[in-house]
C-alpha cells in the first residue's frame, strides 16, 4: 500500500464528527483551534477514544459543514433558541392568575360595597327627608285642627240650602232648613248675608254669651273661614291681631275686647270677654265683618 493511501485513511474532523454524531447516546466535544483535538465517543457497548491532528474543514463556500443540521433536531427553533414548553403555558398561567386576581380582588368588592353603601345612606337620608315633610305637614293639620280649650255654642249650617222669607213686622229672615239664624229689616241686607253664607260656605254658627250674645263667629268644617274672591254686595271689615287682644275695663262695669286701637266686642261678664278672647286667639281670626251696620244683624270673622 501507497503512502496516499495510508494519508487517505487518515480520519478527519469531518469524519470524526459524524462517526460521533452518529453513535447512539454519544456525546461530541470537537474544538475548532489549530491543536490537537480529542474526541471522546461513548457509547452502551465499547468506549473508543480517538485522537489526531486536524485542521477545520471547510467546504468551497467557506462555511462550516456541521453534520448536526438543527433543522434535524425538534428541539431547536430557526433562530438557534432551545423552545421552552413551558412558556405557553407560562402565560396561561400568567393570565389565569390575573383573571383570579381580579375576581378575587377583595378592594373591588369593598368599593362596590361602599357605593351600595353610599346609595343606602343617600336613600336613608332622602326618606329621612321625605318622613320630616310629612311629619311637618301633620303637625300643621293637627294645628289647625286642635280642639279648643273653651267650650263652644254652636249651630250647624248648610250653605247650599239657605233662604229668606218675610215674617210679621216687614222684616226678612235667613234660615238653612228649619234653623233660623239671621233676621234684618232690610231685604237687600238678608240677600247679601245669604251671599256671604254660599261665598264662604259657613257650616256652622257660634254664640258667646247666649241668651243675648256679643260675640257670633262662623266656621267652615271647623276652621276659621277664608276663601278666594270677593262677595258681590261688598264686605265690610275692620282688620284684626290675633296676637295683640286685650281685655279692659270700661263704664257700667263692662269689659271691653280690643286689638291695637281698634275696639271689637263689648260683654257685661268678665268671663264671656275672656272666652271671646280666647276664640279669636284660636282660630287667629284676622279681620271682623258686618252686614247693615250701624246696628249689624249680622257679624262675621275670617282668617
Amino acid at each position: 500500500m501507497s503512502d496516499g493511501d495510508e494519508s487517505d485513511r487518515e480520519p478527519t474532523r469531518r469524519s470524526v464528527l459524524r462517526t460521533a454524531v452518529a453513535a447512539s447516546g454519544a456525546t461530541a466535544l470537537a474544538g475548532c483551534l489549530d491543536e490537537d483535538i480529542e474526541i471522546t465517543i461513548s457509547s452502551d457497548s465499547d468506549d473508543t477514544e480517538v485522537s489526531g491532528d486536524a485542521g477545520p474543514s471547510t467546504d468551497s463556500g467557506g462555511s462550516s459543514d456541521s453534520p448536526d443540521d438543527s433543522s434535524d433536531d425538534p428541539d431547536f427553533t430557526d433562530d438557534g433558541d432551545v423552545e421552552d414548553p413551558t412558556d405557553e403555558d407560562g402565560a396561561d398561567d400568567g393570565g389565569d392568575a390575573g383573571s383570579k386576581d381580579d375576581a378575587d380582588d377583595p378592594s373591588e368588592d369593598d368599593d362596590a360595597d361602599d357605593e351600595d353603601g353610599a346609595g343606602d345612606e343617600d336613600d336613608a337620608g332622602e326618606d329621612d327627608d321625605t318622613d320630616d315633610e310629612d311629619d311637618a305637614g301633620e303637625d300643621d293639620d293637627e294645628s289647625k285642627h286642635l280642639e279648643p280649650s273653651f267650650s263652644e255654642d254652636c249651630i250647624g249650617v248648610d250653605p247650599s240650602n239657605v233662604q229668606i222669607d218675610e215674617i210679621s213686622g216687614n222684616r226678612w229672615r235667613v234660615s238653612s232648613g228649619r234653623a233660623g239664624l239671621l233676621v234684618f229689616d232690610e231685604k237687600e241686607n238678608a240677600e247679601n248675608a245669604t251671599e256671604i253664607i254660599e261665598h264662604y260656605g259657613f257650616t256652622s254658627i257660634c254664640f258667646v254669651g247666649r241668651p243675648d250674645p256679643s260675640m257670633t263667629y262662623w266656621l267652615t268644617d271647623g276652621d276659621a273661614p277664608s276663601a278666594p274672591g270677593s262677595v258681590d254686595g261688598g264686605e265690610d271689615c275692620i282688620n284684626v291681631d290675633p296676637s295683640n287682644i286685650q281685655i279692659d275695663e270700661v263704664s257700667g262695669n263692662r269689659w271691653r275686647i280690643s286689638s291695637g286701637r281698634a275696639g271689637l266686642l263689648v260683654f257685661d261678664e268678665k268671663e264671656n270677654a275672656e272666652n271671646a278672647a280666647e276664640v279669636i286667639e284660636h282660630y287667629g281670626f284676622t279681620s271682623i265683618c258686618f252686614v247693615g251696620r250701624p246696628d249689624p244683624s249680622m257679624t262675621y270673622w275670617t282668617s
